[in-house]
């Protein structure tokens, strides 16, 4: 397994990337009106609240994860399983730190951020307390125990790390919905949560053992050599880290403090559909990390390339149809989603998508560029972005309210996803003709017609029955794939998807000449 060619790895923990996403998001929307609905606005607007904080918090991670995650994909290939342990074992005794420190500020802080920062009622103050105390021992087991999802995505078996998030999420919907519908509140919810989660690190613990036996699960090693090797590379991580933290979290954090927090709530619906539309596609770049550090140790620099280019293309091609749908269908979704009384949900689910479809085009270069040792330029981008994003958000909150953060945030992402993509491009020695070439284009502005055709039907019809909006994307999807498959797919494509799935092979016949070429990374 270890010996595989680097093109199948990519395709395959893609592939399970792309179906973990997609798997833990559904079960979350269909669990989230439930559990809304049973801890009411206000509870939900706290919990989510808080979670933001936590994760600011959990920021003491300073890419640490994401570094070991290059430093065991880069030992392993070498077969330097001692220096692997030496690095593994100084991550684990810093982990433990670092989540003893972010457990005693949660603690710590928890009546600042509760009686003075954020408009929490009176009368759940305590509930509120306890959350954070949950969620302290929730952020320790995270930095320490989630350290070995580093170790399966290292050895690239996003497969085995991807089912074991899938099940965890399962357990932890189904779970949630039966405490809040037999009468438990936040706290009990809370902590059903914590608990399931730690359990999935137990298990993804014993696979990492089990796969590669080399590593010691008990640290034994505290190299200052090492330690040097991970401050040097996270510090870039950290940065970028925070950036991926401000999408979402600083919007509701600031609509937490300056209005009141059943808008925490609302915010929250519309911007867990924008993540639903950002996570399933840009999941595919989750596994150009190491297999760019190991191109890249090869020294295999066109391979690289085309690793961007196809991972801007994928992502691209499943973000659309995405984006389109949600976003002239979004009043009617959030209806048959959530009932009556979140219109303005819509309007801010709208409002975010322009600027997180960029994000999820230059997500494949944020993920090669760590690949290839540069973090320090994301770093560069994710500190102007978050300044940009803080400045626009409170400009915008000040002038249009809870619409106005959405709109802030939005715009901020969007010029920065779009000067990013032509930034990284040069640095990976892509030519913006190949980046821009006439026949890509004008094939992909096919992509629009189906998107056309759906606005044009929706609209002329308007209905909220389900079966309706079903007919009307099925037709949608139908005309989108046949365009895909007849202009935008290559022999590359068919040949290495079809080595995963087998039954791709038979699309075949649908296909013309693609406007991507090239051997693509082996």
């Amino acid at each position: 397994m270890r010996d595989e060619a680097t093109s199948k790895k990519v395709v395959r923990n893609t592939l399970f990337n792309y179906l973990a996403v997609f798997s833990t998001t559904l079960i979350n929307l269909v669990a989230m009106p439930i559990i809304i609905h049973g801890l009411g606005d206000a509870r939900f607007g706290i919990y989510v609240t808080i979670m933001s904080v936590v994760g600011y918090v959990a920021l003491l991670d300073m890419g640490i994860g994401t570094s070991l995650t290059k430093f065991v994909a880069e030992y392993e290939a070498k077969k330097d399983f001692q220096r692997l342990n030496e690095i593994f074992s100084t991550a684990f005794i810093l982990y433990i730190g670092l989540g003893l420190l972010g457990g005693f500020l949660l603690i710590a802080f928890s009546d600042v951020f509760i009686q003075r920062i954020f408009q929490i009622p009176q009368e759940l103050w305590g509930e509120a307390h306890y959350v954070f105390w949950i969620s302290a021992a929730s952020l320790f087991s995270g930095l320490t125990l989630g350290i070995f999802a580093n170790i399966l995505g290292g050895i690239q078996r996003h497969d085995i790390w991807r089912t074991i998030s899938i099940v965890t999420s399962f357990i932890s919907a189904v779970g949630g919905i039966i405490l809040v519908l037999i009468g438990y509140k936040l706290v009990a919810y809370t902590l059903f949560l914590t608990l399931t989660s730690i359990l999935g690190f137990l298990v993804q613990m014993v696979y990492a053992k089990r796969l590669l036996p080399e590593v010691h699960l008990v640290p034994r090693h505290f190299k200052i050599r090492e330690l040097k090797a991970i401050v040097n590379f996270t510090f870039a991580i950290f940065v970028n880290q925070l950036a991926v933290r401000n999408m979402g979290s600083l919007d509701r954090l600031i609509v937490g403090i300056f209005l009141p927090i059943r808008n925490v709530t609302l915010y929250s619906i519309g911007l867990t559909l924008v993540m639903f539309c950002f996570k399933i596609p840009s999941a595919a770049a989750l596994a150009f990390t190491p297999a760019a550090s190991e191109l890249h140790a090869k020294n295999r620099m066109d391979a690289i390339q085309e690793l961007v280019l196809r991972g801007m293309k994928y992502t691209g091609l499943f973000a659309i149809p995405i984006f389109t749908v949600l976003g002239i269908l979004a009043k009617d979704v959030l209806y048959l989603w959530m009932g009556e009384g979140y219109d303005s949900s819509a309007v801010i689910l709208q409002l975010l998508m322009i600027g997180y479809f960029w994000l999820v085009l230059s997500s494949s270069g944020m993920t090669v560029m760590v690949g290839i040792g540069k973090p320090y330029i994301n770093s560069l981008y994710a500190l102007a972005q978050i300044g940009l994003c803080t400045a626009l958000t409170l400009l915008m909150i000040h002038l249009r309210g809870l619409f106005g953060a959405a709109m802030g945030s939005g715009l901020a992402f969007a010029v920065g996803g779009i000067i990013y993509i032509f930034h990284s491009s040069h640095i990976f020695g892509i030519p913006v003709s190949r980046l821009l070439s006439p026949p890509m284009l004008l094939k992909s502005l096919l992509l629009v017609v189906p998107g056309g055709v759906l606005f044009v039907v929706h609209h002329s019809m308007p209905s909220r029955d389900l079966l309706v909006l079903l007919i009307e994307c099925t037709t949608y999807g139908f005309l989108y794939a046949f365009i895909v498959l007849r202009y935008l797919i290559d022999d590359y494509d068919i040949e290495k998807i079809s080595g995963v799935l087998p039954p791709v092979r038979y699309l075949s016949f649908l296909r013309r000449s693609s406007p991507f070429t090239g051997d693509g990374p082996r």
